[in-house]
């Protein structure tokens, strides 16, 4: 439970907008960009070219971090999980749970790093890995409450099961939703046939701690095939982004690889953005006022948790990812292509879409909708804010590539 606040909640509110209008307009300055207006407004191709390659390098190194994060945090997931399968109380229950909150505040920040490995297989280097360890917006409580009746989590072809019914989302689901009731139709074989309904409440639980189990055990593997994937000292795609070029056969050019990263900062948009803020403020797809059932985290209530970490993935990869936002990013090759305005500008985008967060008081954005709509709507007018750079200016100037699921969409 949050310690009431002295204030009132308007008077609160308004010091964080005013806090919010601040940090907007405040210097995008960040220690690797000093010293870049000595040379004039950009430093022409040679320094482009090297910024980029800068970009890529460390693009990889980022992304190898935030997996091995993953890893260890997915790991630790597992231990906590299987404690509670093996001696299910209060204790081991609320451990699981903040092992799984650790893990999913790492998941979160990757989801803006969809690179190579994590891609969609049609993407360049892709296989699906993130799909595998989180396939939202593409998930079904029906289907995973019928595997808890199946038992299907127990067969050998688990792993290789539609990812619906695998990864973090049915770990949510199963960690905390204390319900018995299904969210399947007459149509589903467990309601038809009644065997939701035969199970007991002592046998629906344990069939969920261990189905949790076998998730965050495949979870973990696939943690495992990511931090793999990258690592130089094994597949290496770290090194395949960082040579990008002739004679790469995933990227034959530098524009390739930019386009990629760049494809994966479009998560902002299309599932940030128009996903998890659009649809549940009724902007589209909702004929009601709001739409909290499209909020993303149903069940652990961390909504708003999950975008704050989007932020933090996006900045990551356009500012840096050293300590305070360090490195190279994209603001650096915006900066080498003679548009340092742009990256001041799409810097203080970025700040301004973070500071949004501290005018939300509720902890989960189910609440804000219900207590204080416009709260959330200014932060999707913030992500807006943030995607219109993205879309328009910093595409045009460094001549990337669209993604299919942005094209013609003028919001």
């Amino acid at each position: 439970m949050k310690t009431p606040s002295p204030f009132p909640l308007s008077a609160r509110r308004t010091s964080a907008l005013l806090l919010l209008t601040a940090l907007t307009w405040l210097p995008g300055c960040k220690e690797s960009d000093k010293g870049k207006d000595d040379a004039g407004p950009g430093g022409g191709p040679g320094e482009t070219d090297t910024t980029r390659a800068d970009l890529l390098k460390a693009t990889g190194v980022c992304v190898e971090k935030t997996a091995r994060q993953f890893l260890e945090a997915s790991t630790a997931l597992t231990g906590a999980v299987s404690r509670y399968a093996a001696q299910p109380d209060a204790t081991t229950r609320a451990e699981a749970r903040v092992a799984f909150h650790a893990a999913m505040d790492v998941w979160q920040v990757a989801e803006v790093m969809q690179v190579g490995p994590a891609a969609p297989r049609g993407a360049a280097g892709g296989a699906e890995l993130r799909d595998n360890i989180y396939s939202w917006p593409l998930v079904s409580r029906c289907a995973v409450e019928e595997q808890v009746v199946s038992k299907s989590y127990e067969t050998a072809g688990f792993p290789t099961s539609l990812v619906s019914r695998r990864g973090l989302y049915p770990l949510e689901y199963l960690l905390f939703h204390e319900g018995e009731d299904t969210a399947c139709q007459g149509t589903s074989p467990i309601v038809a046939q009644g065997t939701w309904a035969a199970l007991s409440s002592e046998e629906r639980a344990s069939r969920k701690r261990a189905y949790a189990l076998a998730v965050a055990q495949d979870v973990n593997q696939r943690a495992t095939q990511l931090v793999k994937a990258w690592a130089a000292d094994q597949d290496n795609f770290a090194n395949t982004l960082a040579t990008a070029g002739s004679g790469n056969t995933v990227f034959p050019s530098t524009q390739a690889a930019l386009n990629s990263l760049s494809d994966a900062l479009f998560y902002f948009e299309k599932e940030g953005k128009d996903l998890k803020l659009a649809r549940p403020l009724g902007m589209r797809e909702c004929s009601t006022d709001t739409c909290p059932e499209h909020l993303e985290s149903q069940f652990a209530g961390r909504s708003k948790a999950n975008l704050r970490a989007n932020v933090r993935g996006f900045r990551l990869i356009a500012e840096g990812c050293g300590e305070g936002y360090a490195g190279t990013g994209f603001d650096d090759v915006l900066v080498a292509a003679g548009a340092e305005a742009l990256a001041q500008k799409l810097r203080e985008r970025i700040a301004g879409a973070e500071a949004v967060f501290a005018t939300i008081e509720e902890d989960d954005l189910r609440q804000a909708l219900a207590q204080d709509k416009p709260s959330v709507r200014a932060l999707h007018d913030a992500f807006k804010g943030v995607t219109d750079v993205l879309k328009t200016e910093l595409v045009t100037v460094l001549d990337l590539e669209l993604p299919q699921s942005v094209e013609g969409d003028n919001d």
